[in-house]
């Protein structure tokens, strides 16, 4: 954004312009100065330009639509609340964007209102902590179990069984709620996270496709809001190298079983 707005405000030194980018680009530079060397043709500089306002309209639509939303919010606030205020998120990371984008008021909101904090979640912003409460409010208690919950989101897998078997049943439309699309977003978030719910999201991807893992990852999530909500179950990662080693164990665990009944014997291979 930066680069755009220096060239609309008449910027045309490529390296003045590359000078820009976020330290965090992966090109270096030079490249992007390469890039960004050939002819500014004034039609295309007139539509940067139009479209740039046109953005910066539609952020401080948003952003008047942020503040109403704050305002009701905080309304909605008990009047006995005793906890004043969030604790500060366990990853540094969170607490950036957080700030960075403006999101800590709703946050601090948010966990006043409910008293639970559902960014503590990994793959769980503001944004879809927003959603949840909007739609869902903090009282969970008209869904027995987390099964219920899950299968009200339209996370449970649509199978027909009869006397133990699966049977063509009758078509079902799927009719995806506002949560359901915010978790299953935040599970497409975590497939490169360096935490359990990474390592989970990685691993059904593997086997079943990354459609499937995004369907079990937003489902696992829904069990947690559910658990954190309803119980004040805290959710604590464990992190990605703790959750492989725990399921190549129960995997190693399950052959030695099999190979056991069939009369096999298994030692470890030497050093």
């Amino acid at each position: 954004m930066a680069i755009i707005r220096a060239i609309v405000s008449g910027e045309r030194d490529p390296r003045a312009l590359a000078s820009l980018r976020d330290c965090r680009c992966r090109k270096s530079e030079d490249r992007i100065a390469e890039e960004l060397t050939g002819n500014w043709r004034p039609e295309h500089l007139f539509n940067l330009g139009q479209a740039l306002k046109v953005y910066d309209q539609l952020c401080g639509v948003i952003a008047d639509y942020d503040a109403e939303i704050l305002k009701y919010v905080n309304s909605l606030q008990p009047p006995d609340s005793k906890e004043p205020s969030a604790p500060p998120p366990a990853s540094r990371a969170k607490a950036t964007k957080f700030s960075k984008l403006g999101q800590e008021p709703m946050r601090q909101a948010l966990y006043r209102m409910s008293g639970s904090d559902l960014t503590t979640i990994d793959g769980v912003g503001v944004d879809t902590a927003a959603v949840i409460m909007s739609e869902l409010g903090p009282d969970l208690s008209v869904f027995p179990d987390e099964g219920h919950f899950v299968s009200y989101l339209r996370l449970a897998p649509n199978i027909s069984i009869s006397a133990g078997k699966k049977v063509p049943g009758k078509f079902r439309a799927v009719t995806s709620t506002r949560v359901c699309n915010a978790l299953r977003m935040a599970a497409t978030s975590l497939r490169n996270s360096k935490t359990a719910l990474g390592a989970y999201y990685r691993r059904i991807s593997r086997r079943k496709g990354k459609s499937v893992a995004v369907f079990a990852t937003a489902r696992k999530l829904a069990q947690l809001v559910y658990r954190l909500i309803r119980y004040g179950q805290a959710y604590v990662d464990t992190g990605s190298e703790v959750y492989e080693a725990r399921f190549n164990r129960r995997r190693l665990a399950s052959y030695a079983k099999a190979l056991k009944e069939m009369g096999y014997k298994i030692e470890p291979l030497a050093a």
